[in-house]
């Protein structure tokens, strides 16, 4: 039994592997491209209307795809969208490439972008960017090219979903450069290096040293001060939707 969950728990990892070994994907990302056509369809009245921003497509522009705070640094993620004509018809533009980049404001450190993965539905009438963000992390930028962008077709006025996840800042690494997850899926990680902190997932007083809860984890229908609870951003920057227009 032991011996099968250890294949198991390998076999995930490698599903979560990106570019970078430090970098550490928890959602499983589904095939894009091909047959798979991944069509994102106009929604009238939709709900998310209500909290969400606007990417013109029409323009070159980097455009603010969500803000973020972690560490005490406020920082805003960008993105410089390039989309073709979609073989679906006027109405509608194919994902070409995207250029990412992450600015930090007044950081107490500052954070960069370990990864971005292109997130499906099963369906495969949904997607999301997910971004992971590291503190301390050597790039500022990242980008999704068409080999990873095929297929996807966004409809006039149809949305686009990103989700931030925090990678700890000093992740355990094997022997072969895999991340080590721990039995409940969380990164394995160091609470310093001995000159900075990982305040963001531990708690520190003189000798103790307590790793914290990972509150993206909690009740998802817990409301705060009256808040819908819902899908929507809310008062929680790990989400954000954004129209598209062209």
């Amino acid at each position: 039994m032991k011996m099968h969950k250890e294949v198991t728990s390998f076999a995930i990892l490698i599903l979560f592997l990106f570019t970078c070994k430090m970098s550490v994907a928890q959602k499983k990302e589904l095939s894009v491209g091909g047959e798979q056509r991944i069509i994102l369809k106009k929604i009238d009245n939709n709900p998310f209307q209500e909290y969400s921003s606007t990417i013109d497509l029409a323009d070159s522009r980097k455009q603010l795809v969500m803000a973020g705070q972690n560490y005490q640094t406020n920082y805003g993620i960008y993105a410089k969208i390039e989309m073709v004509n979609s073989v679906l018809g006027e109405e509608y533009r194919t994902l070409k490439n995207i250029d990412f980049e992450i600015v930090n404001y007044k950081p107490t450190y500052f954070i960069g972008i370990d990864s971005v993965v292109v997130s499906t539905t099963r369906a495969l009438d949904g997607l999301s960017f997910i971004i992971y963000t590291r503190a301390l992390s050597d790039k500022s930028t990242y980008n999704l090219g068409k080999n990873k962008l095929k297929n996807i077709h966004f409809e006039n006025g149809s949305y686009l979903h990103s989700e931030r996840i925090l990678n700890p800042m000093f992740p355990e690494i094997n022997e072969s450069g895999f991340p080590v997850l721990l039995n409940d899926g969380r990164i394995a990680c160091k609470p310093d290096n001995g000159k900075a902190f990982d305040f963001e997932f531990f708690y520190k007083d003189g000798r103790l040293v307590v790793r914290k809860e990972d509150y993206d984890k909690e009740d998802l229908n817990k409301v705060y001060n009256n808040e819908i609870a819902s899908t929507l951003p809310g008062k929680r920057c790990s989400s954000s939707f954004n129209k598209i227009m062209f």
